[in-house]
């Protein structure tokens, strides 16, 4: 559908600070950072937005729980106001917009509120002829973002580093989720089941899984290339987030993974198109 389309089935919104996507593409990528909005939990933030970030070319899309974070670009026709502005999408609305991407045409435009520069609390977008509006006013006023570049490490400071394909690492994720899953476990499995603790270990120019069944320990070797360190390096994290971070892409896609200082630090997974996931480790003693 185009532009002036879209605009003439509006009436609520400023038909002059509209900002233009691919629908497809920013359904996707708003899809895959949502799934980092964590359920309540009464022992981490449960912070419930997907933050957007305007940039003179790109939305920059993030999301974090405080245990892991998700950030993907999605390039966008963006009026020249509207540059370093950021604005929030509440990420109940972001999911239910995300499920049926095919419908909303080739074109979404984006109608974020503002007074004064700062962000209102309502956002319209529109496609398929359709308005969708999400008025979080009431939840705005206490709602507060982290700094996410606070908690993002610099890419350049790892220490550990290998690339591999989605195709490689996301089978192995699933048949070891699958073990996780399995009934009839140990009563010393089901302790062990209850954190789902992976070890990533990486030495020389080998990189494979670890995982404790309760009876022998199973080890996943990974098809991945570029690997650079230093003599080895073991980190333990939550098998369940890290394949939630990857289910949604392309099974093609060419990701970095990097690791920072030490086994406490949280690690990073890079995406082609500057996309960025971020988990953090467990501690098992």
């Amino acid at each position: 559908m185009k532009t002036q389309t879209l605009l003439n089935n509006v009436a609520t919104i400023n038909k002059d600070s509209g900002i233009f996507v691919n629908a497809k593409e920013f359904l996707k990528e708003l899809r895959q950072v949502a799934t980092a909005v964590a359920k309540p939990s009464d022992h981490r933030p449960n912070l419930t937005f997907v933050h957007v970030r305007i940039t003179e070319n790109n939305l920059i899309l993030e999301a974090t729980d405080s245990h892991v974070l998700e950030r993907a670009n999605v390039a966008a026709s963006i009026p020249s106001e509207l540059v370093g502005k950021e604005f929030l999408i509440d990420g109940k609305f972001a999911k239910n917009l995300s499920k049926t991407p095919t419908k909303y045409g080739n074109t979404l435009g984006i109608y974020p509120q503002f007074i004064d520069g700062k962000y209102k609390g309502i956002i319209s977008i529109v496609g398929g002829g359709e308005e969708f509006i999400d008025d979080s006013r009431e939840d705005i006023s206490t709602f507060g973002y982290p700094d996410l570049e606070r908690v993002t490490p610099y890419l350049n400071d790892a220490t550990v580093k290998f690339d591999v394909q989605q195709k490689e690492i996301f089978p192995v994720l699933k048949e070891i989720v699958k073990i996780v899953n399995k009934p009839g476990l140990t009563k010393e499995f089901k302790e062990v089941k209850k954190t789902e603790v992976v070890a990533l270990l990486v030495k020389d120019s080998v990189a494979k899984l670890k995982y404790s069944n309760g009876e022998k320990d199973l080890e996943f070797p990974l098809a991945v290339t570029n690997i650079e360190v230093q003599g080895e390096f073991e980190i333990n994290f939550n098998v369940k987030k890290l394949k939630q971070r990857l289910q949604h892409l392309s099974s093609r896609e060419n990701l970095t993974f990097r690791f920072y200082k030490n086994a406490y630090r949280p690690f990073t997974i890079s995406r082609e198109n500057g996309g960025l996931s971020l988990v953090c480790p467990v501690r098992t003693f």
